[in-house]
């Protein structure tokens, strides 16, 4: 064992609490992300008093690994009193916390080490499970409380930075908005179809590697957020007649074509990485006003008329035909100066807030890596 290193056995204990109260209340599932989220479970005819019962401060994890992508569904419940989880997960808690915080074990395990750790130790024929004698197993340092403390406070100030820049960022969105429909109302006479204002092209087929071998490849799962994190969006090999083919540029919109999201969108802005985007992508570039346009695409109008118009037998399916019959107000050509002035106002504080963010994100990657 490295020097300073303990056995995370000597500080944890299981937990194996019962609802036998029978509440149908705050019932989660884990993500790889390793956070709570809300479960997906059918509940229907469900024996709620077989549910483990989680509380503020206590640890919950998967022990099946083989199915997650190499990941381990671990999570630290912090935002509420308690909350049930399913009885095959595995329930703990730290034993004191004076010797060890539950916010710095968290950290420990948001390594990528620890989720290749956890991967290695997996055992089992149908499927691999990291049990509970491996997870005490683990070992990890441990220094002072205080230096603990130190660190989490660290850690705390940053995401508490991002969170403030989010709601900053989502104010302005929602300023943006108004903005934009007022402008629509007063300004736009007359209606047109998507397909007579756009060019429209699918995205690139390549495997994905987090290995820097060429640009980023944005792909659905990267716009199904409320912001595109481009520290999280992979690499992808290209030719350089593809690369100049699918190159992102400011004002290009990529819509969602497939799958649950089917209709997300996104407005690539100024300040983005060399870039290219995947093939379950669509790419409606704005033949003129691209802010105009871009607003409009990326509007709930827009998100409205893909998923109910998307067909397919097995899922949700959209492609440039169905899109270009998006009906959309045409604006005033008069008063467009003034309307991407004000835009472009909003787009440079969000944009800026954005870069912040992704460096704040680096750091905390950083000081997770570092621990």
């Amino acid at each position: 064992m490295k020097e300073g290193y303990r056995l995370l056995g000597d500080f944890i204990r299981q937990v194996d609490v019962r609802n036998t109260d029978g509440k149908e209340e705050n019932l989660f599932g884990v993500s790889v992300q390793k956070m709570f989220i809300p479960s997906i479970a059918n509940t229907v005819g469900t024996d709620f008093t077989k549910y483990k019962v989680v509380k503020r401060g206590q640890f919950t994890y998967i022990p099946d690994t083989s199915r997650r992508g190499d990941k381990i569904g671990i999570a630290l419940l912090t935002d509420y009193d308690e909350g049930l989880v399913s009885n095959i997960y595995t329930v703990f808690e730290v034993k004191d916390e004076n010797e060890l915080l539950p916010e710095y074990l968290m950290l420990w395990f948001s390594r990528p080490e620890f989720d290749r750790y956890a991967r290695f130790k997996s055992h089992g024929s149908v499927r691999e499970i990291m049990d509970w004698d491996e997870m005490c197993k683990v070992e990890l340092p441990v220094p002072s409380i205080d230096k603990q403390r130190s660190i989490v406070k660290a850690y705390q100030t940053i995401t508490e930075r991002i969170e403030l820049k989010r709601r900053i960022n989502d104010n302005l969105a929602a300023q943006m908005r108004a903005y934009f429909k007022e402008y629509t109302a007063n300004n736009a006479s007359i209606t047109g179809k998507l397909k007579d204002y756009s060019v429209m092209q699918y995205g690139y087929t390549e495997t994905a590697t987090t290995e820097p071998v060429g640009p980023k490849f944005l792909r659905i799962t990267d716009i199904a957020q409320n912001y595109i994190d481009w520290n999280g969006v992979p690499y992808c090999p290209i030719s350089e007649g593809n690369h100049e083919k699918y190159v992102l540029s400011e004002g290009d919109v990529v819509v969602a074509r497939t799958g649950a999201t089917v209709g997300y969108a996104k407005m690539v802005g100024r300040n983005i990485p060399d870039s290219v985007f995947a093939s379950f992508l669509v790419r409606i570039r704005p033949i003129d006003d691209r802010y105009y346009f871009g607003l409009a695409i990326t509007s709930s109008e827009f998100l409205d008329f893909v998923q109910t118009n998307a067909g397919g037998s097995a899922q949700p399916q959209a492609n440039p035909p169905l899109l270009g019959e998006f009906e959309l107000s045409i604006p005033n050509k008069q008063s467009l100066p003034e309307f991407n002035t004000k835009i472009s106002s909003f787009l440079g504080v969000i944009e800026s807030n954005e870069t912040e963010i992704s460096k704040l994100h680096e750091v905390k990657d950083t000081m997770v890596k570092m621990l």
